[in-house]
């Protein structure tokens, strides 16, 4: 039940002062004036970067499916032999032999040797052989076969090497690169430069 405090004229002049007095809110705004701005600060720019002549790149990300595969950094901090970019450009392409008693250590440490595991796996060098890496259980991890994981990482290793060798990037970089991150510099060097 509603209780009336007023008699029916009254409210109606009651709802009639109301929207007066909502109507006369937007009095003061300037006629034709569009969205709100916000203040300028003295001195800031307000508009943005000049992006004329600059080249952006022009790559579509690939679809995956499937996790991420990444080293643990602790295991895997990374091992280099050489920076020397001309001794590694000389060499031929190939895959140190890694003994058998070091490629379980690599498992054993990351926690998983059972079949199943070791069959989804390849033991990969954090820093490749050919970019001047150490066949050493501080430079190997277990990379998945799927998802992103080793073939994406082997062909981030050609392509770093190619353009180490073609002297587009310094093999210190490279190095780098792949010892911070195996995915971002995948993204950097061989998907944002169209290689994928």
């Amino acid at each position: 039940m509603i209780r009336r405090c007023l008699p029916p004229a009254s409210m109606l002049l009651v709802a009639l002062g109301l929207i007066v007095v909502v109507s006369g809110c937007g009095a003061g705004a300037q006629p034709g004036a569009g969205s709100a701005r916000p203040p300028t600060v003295p001195g800031q720019t307000t508009q943005g970067p000049d992006l004329s002549g600059v080249r952006l790149p022009d790559f579509v990300m690939p679809i995956i499916h499937g996790g991420l595969s990444v080293p643990n950094r602790k295991l895997t901090p990374g091992a280099i032999v050489t920076t020397d970019t001309k001794k590694v450009c000389s060499r031929e392409l190939h895959a140190p032999a890694i003994s058998g008693a070091v490629q379980a250590a690599v498992y054993r440490e990351y926690g998983d040797t059972s079949a199943s595991s070791v069959h989804k796996h390849i033991l990969d060098l954090l820093v490749p052989y050919d970019l001047g890496g150490a066949a050493v259980k501080a430079n190997l991890w277990p990379a998945a076969t799927s998802g992103t994981g080793f073939y994406q990482k082997v062909e981030t290793d050609k392509i770093l090497r190619q353009m180490v060798c073609q002297g587009d990037v310094p093999l210190t970089t490279a190095q780098r690169a792949l010892e911070s991150s195996w995915y971002s510099a995948w993204l950097r060097y061989v998907v944002a430069t169209g290689h994928v």
